[in-house]
Parts: structure tokens; sequence; C-alpha cells
């Protein structure tokens, strides 16, 4: 019996089931049906045979049907050595004469065949922390405790301003396009461009007309690339006054020890543990990236599929605890399916991968990895020590220890070229 193929990995074989085969099974299905019939005037497991036939024969005969479905279809995969990715769908095709003819459609798992790592060219990003990163953040820190005091100078950046502002679109006033007494601080990007630019160099009292245009990917749907046009009037101008670096205010970020050069010492080994955080989240994304590119493989559709709902059902518990209603959640297939294709494609390859080499994780792996993670806590014993409580964290760690012994494996096989990234470009990535 041939297996025919339909298109990609889909797959197709029709097979015969004689009638009288499935007629003969019927007494057989019926006799299950004995053990649990309850029929008045007879006792469990002792109603008539013709009774049974009369109650339960078209059950019977179905169950039957499906049974020699199931053994003739079962057969066809062993003799034909197919690897199924979906359950089938049996449809019939004729009941004509003596026999049912059905036809099966069902995907089959792919065959993968990796291509030589050394014909892999990968980025490796590489970023330097500097003294001005340093300086740079612990002034956000500083500008965290800051307090502003009354100021008759125009606006400049980092001033917290209190504005009154109308908007309108084609001279009409819109929802949402009018504020009183609106408080931000400039510089933090918390406007529009357009529209804080229009403040800086404003003084009290001062009115002025801004003209802003809503970018394309604006969360109000209804207002994006539309032209507006603000009269904003400044109410009153604040100047920023950073906290001087005492020993209570040290104290006060956590530092125990109050010193400017202890606290200047945790930010350059915390930032520095960030930076090289985000470098192995992009390397390691370039590395799959680039195992993708060279080693194209169609995938079976049911298994993307199950993929898409997996993801949707994560988001949208995500979501909930964020605290969205029901009715704010509105998640299609689209939205996932591209995510979705590439995460089931690369399974595919890294299993291929993991098995071609025998690639495996050790206890030491996995104690490593623990270990990595505790490194930003301040009792990482107890951190470890919680960790291991848990199997299902024991078994994201392996997965973890996996993953990174995987890409280092092709990265160690493949051409790596090391790329400069600006360290303000990393931290600003979703990563």
């Amino acid at each position: 019996m041939s297996v025919e193929v339909v298109q990609d990995l889909e797959r197709k074989v029709t097979f015969i089931i004689k009638k009288d085969a499935v007629q003969a099974s019927v007494k057989a299905e019926l006799a299950k049906y004995a053990t649990k019939a309850k029929v008045q005037g007879f006792r469990p497991g002792k109603v008539p045979m013709n009774v049974l036939e009369k109650m339960y024969g078209g059950n019977a005969y179905e169950d039957s049907l499906n049974s020699h479905i199931q053994k003739k279809f079962s057969e066809v995969v062993l003799e034909n050595k197919i690897a199924l990715a979906s359950h089938p769908k049996f449809d019939l095709s004729s009941s004509e004469g003596e026999e049912f003819i059905f036809t099966a459609l069902f995907e089959v798992l792919p065959e993968v065949k990796l291509c030589d790592l050394a014909t892999l060219t990968i980025d490796k990003p590489k970023c330097e922390l500097t003294p001005d990163n340093v300086e740079k953040t612990l002034n956000v820190l500083q500008k965290q405790k800051a307090t502003y005091v009354d100021s008759d100078q125009v606006t400049k950046d980092n001033d917290k301003v209190k504005i009154d502002f109308v908007g309108t679109i084609d001279g009409q006033e819109f929802d949402g396009g009018s504020a009183t007494d609106y408080e931000f601080i400039l510089g933090q990007k918390t406007m529009l461009p357009e529209f804080e630019a229009g403040v800086l160099g404003l003084k009290i009292n001062e009115a002025k007309d801004v003209n802003v245009k809503f970018p394309e990917n604006y969360h109000a749907e209804e207002f994006r690339n539309k032209d507006a046009i603000f009269k904003i009037t400044l109410k009153s101008v604040q100047n920023e006054i950073l906290p001087e670096l005492t020993e209570e205010f040290i104290k006060g970020l956590g530092v125990a020890d109050g010193q400017e050069s202890t606290l200047r010492s945790e930010i350059n080994t915390n930032l520095t543990r960030e930076i090289n955080r985000r470098l192995q989240v992009k390397l390691r994304s370039n590395i799959l990236d680039a195992l993708l590119k060279v080693n194209p493989l169609d995938v079976p559709k049911a298994t993307v599929h199950d993929e898409i709902h997996n993801m949707m059902h994560n988001t949208e518990e995500h979501m909930k605890k964020q605290g969205y209603k029901p009715e704010q959640i509105k998640l299609t297939h689209d939205m996932f399916s591209h995510d979705a294709k590439r995460l089931v494609t690369l399974r595919f390859l890294i299993q291929a991968l993991i098995k071609e080499n025998n690639i495996t994780v050790s206890d030491d792996d996995v104690k490593a990895m623990v270990s990595d993670l505790a490194a930003s806590y301040e009792d990482k014993d107890e951190y470890i020590k919680w960790y291991y409580s848990d199997k299902s964290r024991v078994e994201n760690a392996k997965g973890i220890a996996m993953e990174n012994k995987v890409t280092k494996f092709i990265a160690d096989h493949a051409k790596v070229q090391e790329v400069d990234v600006a360290y303000e470009a990393l931290m600003q990535e979703q990563i």
C-alpha cells in the first residue's frame, strides 16, 4: 500500500476494510456493552444478545468499524515506517459492495539534514563598559531622589513643568487632547517629541501653538498619522536639584558602608553582569538565526498550530495577571504564527543537532547554571537551596544548560566575527 505525497509534509493513504470483517466483530463489541447495560427485568451481564442488538447494535457496529480503521492504519504506519506528526483524519471514500474504502490524511515528521556548521557566519556582539556609563547610571540614581525648586527662568531639559494644553485636529477638539495643570519632566520623553520641543524655551504664562504629527504606531489607533495643533500655556517651572553623594544618601541605596567608591564599584559590577547577560542573549539569537538561515525546513502545520495556541494561552494568562479584563484581550493566530513556526523549526533542528553530536547535560552543568543564576542574590547559598527544592526549577535549569551547550557547540564550529554594539543601544533593547 503506497503512501501518497500531498504537499510538504502532508501524506495520504487509501485502504480497504471488508464489511464482513466488521460484522464479525460486532458481537465482541456488544459483549462490552453487556456488562454495563441496565435493562429492567434482567440482572447486569445477563441481558439477552437480541435485546443488546436492539439497544446498542448501531453503536457496536460503529465501534467495530473504528477498531478496524485504527488497526489497518497502524499496519500501514508500521509497514511504511511512517513517523507521524499529527493524528490522521479519516474519510470514507466509498461504501459500495462488500468493502469500505477509507482515506487517511496526516502529516509526517520532517527529515532533518543539518548543514556543515562551518558554513555558518555568526556576529558576536561586543560592548565595553566605560567610566562614563557608570557615571550616567549614578546620575540616574540621583535623579530618582531629585527635588525641585520654583524658577522664573525659561524651560530647559530636566525641569519639571506644569502646563495647560488644548489639542485640535482639523480645527476640532478631540477626546484626551486637553488638560489643565498637567505636569511632566522635560527630557524624559514621556510626551511626543514635537510636543516636548514646543515646551522648551517657554516662560511662565507664555502660550504657544505647536504642530504635532501622531506616529503610525501610536497607541490610540484613531490618531495614527494625524496632524494636530496643541495650544500650550506654561503655568510653572521647577529646576531639578540632585542630592549630593553623602554617606546617608549612599546607604539609602543599599550600600552598607556608605562610601562612594563602594557604590561605584557595585554599579560597575551590576552593569557588567547586565551587559554580559544581554550580549549572551543577542549572541544566542544570532546563532539561532544563522542556524535557521542555512537549514530551511518544512515543519508540521499541526505542531505549529499547537504552539500558537500554547503561546496564546500563556500570553492571555500573563495579561490577566497584569489586570487586563477578558474583553480587553483580543489575541489572534496571526499575532503568533511567525514566532510559533520559528520556535517549532528550531526545536527540530536543535533536537537533530543534539542527537547527531551526542550533546548531554551533567549534574555539574546544572550546578554551574544555578550558581550563575544565584550570583546576583545577596545570600547565594540560600537561593541555591531554594532553587533545588523544586523539581520543575531544576528541570528548567537543565533546559537552560542544554541550550547553552548547544549554542556554544554551534559557535565553536562556525565562523564567528566580533561586532561592536553601543552601550546605549544594547541597554535599550527589549531583552
